[in-house]
């Protein structure tokens, strides 16, 4: 994982001096996320400002990881980067501009059509492969000890390790907490012989970008980048789709009952599985300040999946 001083701590000094550098002004900026500043760079380019330049080895290893791509298993843009250079406290990363605006901008997400849209592209984007492969299961993860892991082996070392400091939250807020993990444990534990794709890991609205109503590329790998099987992206996929919408249960179950449409029984039980799985893994990713876990938004809305069932496999 990329471990980072977030966009805030840019301080005005050093970014002024990174964009006089780059014959840029602030008039320049085009975004502002939690990890980078965004500033046109031409109309083929722009500029992302990082305020850790110990990310440097992240942010190589990302954009190795954008040269494999096999652009022609899918039908949209996909990101490029340039160049990777510090300057002074800050990190500068060229990179080629892709077309359009964040679904979630350019499109109202309530719309059966737009929802019709992202389900297509995400079913697209399970078809992303490298050229060449990788030797670990996690793009941020260099531990030799993990190389060559099975996918099912990587999924049960990472519940081992949450497993301990969630569980006893969750028991107190789903009623089947032990026994959705021990039907996964004892799932996860047979070897996996299904296919290998890239796992974009964090597929909502705003990652996909769209022009002239189409969806035209797939933007922010990284952090929770994988090497597995598709169907863990199209779970979560679904699973993000207006995820704190006061009808998100419908919503949710809705897009994944379409995405089982086409498959057989046993991978709707994978996709209904990795679904929980991604429930308790990301459960306490976001901690709120001065708040207890149980009360932080996606704290509820992974006990909400989990106490959901998964009435739409059949």
């Amino acid at each position: 994982m990329i471990t980072r001083r977030d966009a805030s701590s840019i301080t005005a000094d050093a970014e002024s001096q990174l964009l006089a550098a780059q014959g840029l002004t602030p008039a320049d900026l085009i975004a502002a996320g939690t990890e980078a500043r965004v500033y046109a760079l031409g109309h083929d380019q722009v500029l992302k400002i990082y305020a850790d330049p110990d990310q440097l080895s992240a942010l190589e290893t990302i954009a190795d990881l954008y040269r494999r791509f096999d652009r022609a298993t899918v039908p949209f843009a996909l990101p490029e980067i340039q160049s990777i250079e510090p300057h002074g406290s800050l990190l500068a990363v060229t990179e080629t501009r892709l077309p359009g605006t964040p679904m979630g901008a350019a499109l109202d997400l309530t719309d059966p059509a737009t929802e019709h849209a992202y389900l297509a592209a995400v079913r697209d984007f399970t078809g992303l492969r490298l050229t060449t492969p990788l030797d670990r299961r996690m793009l941020l993860d260099a531990d030799p000890a993990h190389q060559v892991e099975d996918w099912h082996t990587f999924l049960l070392r990472l519940l081992a390790q949450k497993l301990p400091k969630v569980l006893p939250h969750l028991r107190l807020d789903v009623p089947a907490a032990d026994s959705i993990t021990d039907r996964l444990t004892a799932r996860l534990a047979r070897t996996y012989t299904g296919p290998d794709g890239v796992i974009h890991g964090d597929l909502y609205p705003d990652n996909i970008l769209v022009a002239d109503g189409k969806v035209s590329g797939v933007i922010d790998f990284g952090t929770f980048t994988l090497f597995g099987d598709p169907l863990y992206d199209l779970a979560g996929a679904c699973a993000y789709y207006r995820m704190y919408d006061e009808d998100r249960v419908d919503v949710r179950n809705r897009l994944l009952a379409a995405a089982a449409q086409d498959l057989p029984a046993e991978r709707r039980d994978d996709l209904a599985d990795y679904l929980h799985v991604i429930a308790l893994l990301s459960c306490d990713l976001y901690p709120e300040q001065e708040k207890d876990i149980r009360e932080t938004g996606h704290y509820q809305w992974a006990a909400d999946v989990l106490n959901t069932p998964t009435d739409w496999r059949n």
